[in-house]
């Protein structure tokens, strides 16, 4: 019998499971970079059907959130959301709607950012009419009440067609700041 064998087979197999241990335990574990870890960006939770509705302090609406998925990210605690439709509800302005082919939620809520044609209906209840405003970008802070944009943008109402490379509106003031090559036909109404 070979007591040598018998003697280094067993060490041999401690050290080599010892090694894929400590490999196992490296490759699973994210590396440390500069004291905190590099983290996948892989979602955490995923709704299907997803609707949210914050209201104001007597229970009323102020604005709804529906979208086909929402997929929240842990790394940058950020949420991805699918066909999105906001509409944020003010009594004496009329209703603002919009809706996108993507869509994200900033960490805290405070910020939208919908992608991919984008449409925004202002409902005017005032000879106006609603507003139609289309791009590929827009920013919405809903507690602000403004909607943003840098990219092309179309608006349409009643007897009004303009196209603009930036847009601001407040939703709130009504007020609408066009620029960048801003060309408009428009109508007055009687």
């Amino acid at each position: 019998m070979n007591y040598r064998a018998a003697f280094w087979f067993p060490i041999g197999l401690l050290v080599t499971l010892a090694g894929l241990s400590l490999w196992l335990q490296y490759a699973v574990q994210a590396p440390h970079n500069g004291g905190t870890y590099n983290r996948k960006h892989i979602a955490d939770y995923i709704v299907e059907n997803f609707h949210a509705t914050r209201t104001d302090v007597s229970g009323q609406p102020e604005n709804t959130l529906i979208a086909r998925k929402a997929e929240h990210f842990l790394d940058n605690d950020t949420t991805q959301l699918e066909l999105p439709d906001f509409t944020a509800f003010d009594k004496q302005n009329g209703a603002v709607n919009i809706k996108s082919a993507h869509g994200s939620v900033s960490s805290k809520g405070d910020i939208i950012i919908f992608t991919g044609n984008v449409v925004l209906v202002r409902d005017l209840h005032d000879a106006q009419g609603p507003l139609t405003l289309t791009t590929q970008y827009l920013k919405a802070i809903p507690k602000q009440h403004l909607m943003l944009t840098d990219r092309p943008v179309r608006v349409q109402g009643k007897k009004i067609d303009i196209h603009a490379g930036a847009l601001q509106l407040n939703s709130q003031t009504r007020e609408l700041l066009l620029t960048h090559h801003v060309k408009a036909h428009y109508e007055p109404i009687h």
